[in-house]
């Protein structure tokens, strides 16, 4: 079979269409550092890359989940922190005038003092991060805790030292706001949530607070105890005696306070590992992304080098090609 002109310009047009096709893959390939571009040039990396990106993209909502948490926490952090030494400073101002004997105006003094406290307590448990009140629960918007016509505090419009208010309050200090920072959701056969697998953000002001009465019938709440001592400090039959009783409760309150504060901060200590942890992650699926999806620059740019000489080779062979006639076939 005669082999004509046309023949082979047909055949070294297509071979140089695909060296040209090649050339350019590589050239992008040098250019983006991606070793493909569609998933059906090379499935198996695709797939992993898929996954792994699905993991990154996890990673990344929990890396803002757990800097939400922890701004949330920080703010619960200094505004406990505020109350404590607020309470410090006024246990150890009005232990010093007991001490002694103290007249109406150092009563009035400390009393002053205590009303301070009671404002302080109010806003510090207001608190806000953003938009959302920190000591809220599961409320978002609603302001927790509000002081009545009568002087009483109320958290969501429940008054404190009601006694009828205890079990829809009982409630309260147990609300959940759980969210996911990476501990590995789980469910149990029951379609609960494991505990263990979420972190409850929730915390309600109660749990610092305190509500309801005592077996003797001192408050529990914070508010309303310092209101009572302050009402003892005015009075004008003050003795030592009955003020005793609600100083030794205050102390127990102002532990209390103390160990609350230590708990936020080993939960705060808790979001820096984690955080931490999730860096890592990040790191590392990361270096995994690289290497399932980009090409390494040397042996990419080595490759197009070699493609460019042989299409230029290719090229060159083109015109000799070409050259040919009919009367060199004749010949």
């Amino acid at each position: 079979m005669r082999i004509t002109t046309s023949m082979m310009t047909k055949k070294y047009v297509r071979n140089l269409n695909k060296a040209t096709v090649s050339l350019d893959r590589i050239r992008e390939q040098v250019e983006t550092g991606r070793k493909y571009f569609k998933g059906s040039e090379d499935p198996v990396s695709a797939i992993k890359a898929y996954k792994l990106r699905r993991e990154y993209r996890a990673s990344e909502m929990y890396e803002s989940n757990i800097q939400d948490v922890d701004s949330i926490y920080t703010t619960a952090e200094t505004n406990l922190t505020q109350i404590h030494d607020s309470m410090e400073k006024v246990y150890n101002s009005y232990l010093k005038g007991i001490t002694g004997t103290m007249g109406a105006e150092e009563r009035e003094i400390i009393a002053k003092e205590l009303e301070n406290l009671q404002k302080t307590i109010v806003t510090a448990l207001n608190g806000k991060f953003e938009d959302r009140y920190v000591f809220g629960g599961t409320s978002k918007d609603q302001i927790p805790f509000t002081v009545d016509t009568d002087g009483n505090l109320c958290f969501k419009g429940l008054k404190l030292n009601d006694p009828a208010n205890k079990a829809e309050l009982d409630k309260l200090v147990d609300e959940n706001i759980d969210v996911d920072l990476g501990l590995g959701l789980k469910f149990d056969g029951s379609g609960n949530l494991i505990s263990d697998t979420v972190f409850n953000v929730s915390m309600s002001g109660l749990k610092f607070m305190g509500y309801g009465e005592d077996g003797a019938g001192m408050p529990n709440d914070l508010y309303s105890l310092i209101g009572e001592m302050k009402e003892q400090f005015r009075d004008p039959g003050y003795s030592l005696e009955n003020i005793t009783p609600y100083i030794g409760k205050f102390e127990e309150q102002k532990k209390q306070v103390l160990v609350n504060l230590t708990d936020i901060g080993a939960k705060t200590n808790y979001l820096d590992f984690l955080k931490v942890r999730n860096d890592d992650s990040l790191f590392n699926l990361n270096e995994k992304l690289v290497e399932v999806e980009l090409a390494d620059p040397t042996e990419a740019i080595t490759e197009f080098m070699m493609q460019k000489y042989s299409y230029n080779a290719a090229l060159s062979m083109g015109n000799k090609i070409l050259e040919n006639s009919f009367i060199d076939f004749m010949k």
